[in-house]
């Protein structure tokens, strides 16, 4: 057995195939395997298995529903509090993409404790509490594992009122889409790990990973938001076509309107590119259409996997400029980036038009 300072010198993402979110099923193989799985749908079920929702949502009254999600992954950075920060923070986000708050978590742990001290599991799970704690919510316990690769997240519960359900399907005609974080954290991620990121986009990566969305979805709550996800493993590509197709529309965006983390263009275009946003490119290839000349990097970045990625808003044209601007007066990244349209009688629905200049 390894003695402490061994322990002390493994790095946590030392045998890590793929980190964060970008270690998700492919969307194309989890269609496939889900397929195969019996769906039923009691009226109480607002929202589930179908159309990829963020959390599933199950009506108590006609005042109450419970929020539930599950989120875990493998991690992306080598400071255990900081993973722990990170991985809470994507778990929590579903519940905020379906309009609810979260109340209550349970750990999900699978750790190789032969590998590591105990102080850094320890670390791991201070930094998903503080992070539970920040968002108004309890851990009440878990479930932990010994496993040779470590693997931690949360199972949350949360809240919300039926009427005030938001879900990835309930976009309409010229609807605006909003995103509330700059794209790139998967590119990011992988440049962090082969230690070429400078100091100064390393911090903005770090507050950008551990922002919860919560502040986001209080701004969207004041204006007349039609649909609502976060943006993650599918890469911003494929969570606008799950939105699209569950709404029966298409939507076209600009990539020149899309806020990026600093240097990820650079980087994309030196090829830290992770296997996730080819994996994603496959999925949705015969979604995606592109209107004119669009740069590979930029290419690239919509179908970047994001680790705890930002929400996406589909709100009623006439008030995205003023919800942009609520978001941009509480300190974040957002920008309009495209819009919802109606489908042509030969298009297929989900459609996702890309465009630049």
């Amino acid at each position: 057995m390894a003695d402490k300072t061994e322990h002390q010198q493994k790095k946590l993402t030392a045998n890590v195939r793929a980190g964060g979110c970008a270690a998700k099923l492919g969307a194309a193989e989890l269609a496939k395997i889900l397929a195969h799985l019996p769906q039923k749908s009691p009226p109480e079920l607002l929202a589930g298995i179908g159309n990829f929702e963020d959390a599933a949502v199950y009506k108590i009254s006609d005042d109450i529903a419970i929020v539930q999600t599950i989120d875990f992954f493998p991690p992306v950075v080598d400071d255990p509090y900081l993973f722990g920060q990170i991985a809470a923070t994507n778990a929590l986000s579903d519940v905020y993409a379906m309009g609810g708050r979260p109340v209550i978590a349970l750990n999900v742990l699978c750790f190789p404790t032969c590998d590591f001290d105990e102080q850094v599991l320890a670390d791991i799970l201070k930094g998903g509490s503080d992070q539970v704690e920040k968002a108004g919510a309890v851990i009440a316990g878990g479930h932990s594992i010994q496993l040779g690769e470590p693997v931690y997240g949360l199972a949350v519960t949360g809240l919300v009122k039926p009427a005030e359900l938001l879900t990835n399907g309930g976009a309409k005609p010229f609807d605006k889409l909003i995103l509330t974080k700059p794209l790139g954290a998967g590119i990011a991620l992988l440049a962090l790990k082969a230690e070429m990121l400078a100091d100064s986009s390393r911090t903005a990566l770090l507050n950008n990973l551990t922002q919860l969305n919560s502040t986001a979805l209080d701004c969207g709550k004041k204006f007349d938001v039609h649909a609502l996800t976060d943006v993650t493993g599918f890469g911003l590509a494929g969570h606008l076509h799950e939105m699209a197709k569950g709404s029966g529309l298409k939507c076209r965006i600009s990539v020149d309107a899309i806020k990026t983390l600093p240097d990820v263009i650079e980087l994309a275009q030196q090829g830290f590119v992770p296997a996730g946003a080819y994996g994603n490119r496959d999925s949705y290839k015969d979604s995606i259409a592109y209107l004119n000349k669009v740069e590979l990097e930029m290419e690239d970045l919509i179908f970047d996997p994001q680790t705890s990625g930002g929400l996406l808003f589909s709100v009623k044209a006439e008030h995205a400029d003023a919800l942009l601007d609520e978001l941009l007066g509480n300190g974040l990244g957002a920008c309009l980036i495209g819009e919802m349209l109606e489908v042509d009688t030969n298009e297929t629905r989900g459609l996702v038009e890309v465009s630049s200049g």
